[in-house]
């Protein structure tokens, strides 16, 4: 028999937690156990009944002030009892003396928010949150939604890749190991001997055997190659490039927008964004990219996916785009927001393993690591986000930081959620430097770095998140570059290498080709915050259509490309 998961409510005030219980069965009873108690203790010991039976704690809500247990002290308790369950500090309207509860509370990473009481009416003051609660859990918890249906080796790089471009698309899929009895009876089904893998099944039935990235995304209709001609080309599918696009679209230019992987870049990978404006209960990167991307859709925007650029050129008044496989993108202005990708270990001995026990990036179903040893790599907030969102399932998690501390690159408020985690170890002036396994990776070595001590450490997987470099291999002779790849832009311009470009000054942004223009993490002298990646991309917006509306456009023809820029260091 199938047991629902459960929303606990706790409150020592029987008419307030009666009118809560009742609100929670009528919209939730459906799909969720809904239980209240009075007494803090009873509630622990059925937390502790339920983790004997195997049942599973969705959401509890605990009143902030109860008799012998305040409500900081009963989520921790139930955290450390159901660790994968969301946490909720119920408050009274008013009460300035909850306040800083609720702010050590998220600071220590004792609850994910709060809710307040009186909430009616329900749907405007109750449901909303109570949903986001909910969704948060049953994102990594709960029944998933397949559209698509990955068939294939496990552990597999290419499994894993597959599995990574659909969960960053934003596409619901599943994914059954070949030797698995879904997994053969998936092959029997579809006629396939299991000879090629990893097969992939769509939901009208049409069949894909080790398909390419593109094959696949297109199969899906994500990607639009019907359209080559464009006011505004944008490259790259990550915070900055999205504002772009929405920008862009609303105001009435005709946008394309070209991605090499996965739409929302390297903030995609970030398990939840906690100091992005206007989401104070915190947001994934995936999904706060895909509702970017769909925002800028609904506007007009197309999409490549799965392509990358080779080459920009200048012809007459346009820029030509070519892509990968050949195709060319005819452009009045284009937008480079192309990011950076996380540099390599650049160990031999482990980079074999890369998709089987070594992956860069964090995964977006921490369920997959449930009891399990992992070791990140790195020291910035990507790191920082990976583990807190992996501790909520894995056994164990090590973070391994090059630094002499954690403050040194890392956001305070994730400094002080690690520190709490009682299943996270920091290991400072730390790195990763080998490592082994059979089929997948199963060991590393750490090294101290002041005293060259050596260590092997037995894991499941690691994951190495250890900063980025830019993607402009391709604008080599094209764009003026400093000499670690960023995009030298507006004001930072080399004049002289740029006077052959420009028969004017260069408008913020704008690169040392005219109408060009660049934004984001792969922008010299930008901030690497989402933040300002988004707010870059709607200035660009701004200077794109001062460039369409204005003389400069043609007068900057006669000379665009003529002198190829040098690569050379600019002052920021």
């Amino acid at each position: 028999m199938l047991t629902l998961p459960v929303i606990m409510v706790i409150d020592d005030e029987p008419l307030p937690l009666a009118e809560l219980l009742d609100a929670l069965s009528r919209r939730y009873g459906a799909d969720y156990r809904v239980v209240s108690y009075l007494s803090p203790q009873e509630a622990i010991e059925e937390c502790e009944r339920m983790r004997t039976d195997g049942e599973q704690l969705a959401l509890i809500i605990a009143d902030q002030w109860m008799p012998g247990m305040n409500g900081l002290d009963v989520l921790r308790r139930a955290h450390e009892i159901h660790p994968a369950a969301q946490r909720a500090l119920l408050v009274s309207w008013g009460d300035r003396t909850a306040t800083p509860a609720i702010l050590q509370g998220c600071a220590f990473g004792q609850l994910e928010n709060y809710l307040q009481k009186p909430w009616s009416p329900p749907e405007v003051h109750l449901y909303p949150a109570v949903g986001e609660f909910l969704s948060g859990w049953t994102r990594a918890h709960g029944p998933r939604m397949e559209l698509v249906r990955v068939v294939g080796a496990h552990p597999s790089a290419r499994s894993q890749e597959l599995r990574d471009l659909l969960e960053r698309n934003g596409i619901p899929h599943g994914f059954h190991a070949a030797n698995s009895d879904e997994g053969k009876r998936l092959l029997r089904t579809t006629g396939r001997d299991g000879s090629r893998l990893p097969v992939v099944i769509l939901l009208d039935g049409l069949v894909l055997a080790d398909p390419s990235n593109a094959e696949l995304l297109d199969s899906l209709g994500a990607s639009n190659l019907d359209e080559r001609e464009c006011d505004l080309a944008v490259v790259g599918a990550g915070p900055a490039g999205l504002a772009t696009a929405v920008y862009g679209a609303s105001e009435g230019l005709r946008t394309i927008v070209i991605e090499r992987e996965a739409i929302g870049g390297q903030a995609g990978t970030s398990s939840l964004i906690r100091n992005y404006l206007g989401f104070p209960r915190g947001i994934s990167g995936g999904e706060l990219t895909q509702r970017a991307y769909q925002q800028a859709w609904l506007f007009g925007t197309k999409y490549v996916l799965a392509r990358e650029v080779s080459r920009l050129q200048p012809k007459s008044i346009d820029r030509i785009l070519t892509l990968s496989d050949g195709t060319e993108i005819t452009a009045r202005a284009v937008v480079i927001a192309s990011g950076a990708a996380y540099r390599r270990l650049g160990i031999p001995e482990l980079e074999r393993f890369t998709g089987a026990g070594l992956f860069y990036t964090a995964p977006s179903d921490a369920r997959v690591l449930k009891d399990k040893l992992v070791v990140v790599a790195g020291g910035g907030n990507s790191a920082g986000q990976a583990v807190l969102h992996l501790s909520k399932t894995a056994r164990r998690v090590t973070l391994a930081v090059r630094g002499e501390s954690l403050e040194e690159g890392m956001s305070d408020y994730l400094v002080q959620e690690i520190r709490s985690r009682p299943n996270v170890e920091v290991r400072v002036e730390t790195e990763v430097v080998g490592g082994g396994g059979d089929a997948a990776l199963d060991r590393v070595v750490l090294e101290h770095r002041p005293t060259k001590t050596r260590e092997v450490a037995v894991i499941d997987a690691l994951f190495a998140l250890i900063g980025v470099q830019p993607r402009t291999e391709w604008l080599a002779g094209t764009l003026q570059r400093d000499p670690r790849g960023f995009i030298v832009t507006g004001q930072d311009l080399d004049h002289h290498d740029a006077g052959g470009h420009h028969a004017r000054e260069p408008l913020p942004l704008e690169t040392s080709l005219p109408g060009v223009f660049a934004v984001g993490d792969v922008r010299l002298g930008s901030t690497k915050r989402i933040a300002s990646a988004v707010g870059e991309g709607a200035m660009a917006v701004q200077y794109v259509h001062k460039y369409l509306n204005a003389p400069i456009a043609i007068a900057d023809d006669a000379t665009a490309g003529s002198v190829p820029p040098k690569e050379t260091p600019a002052t920021v």
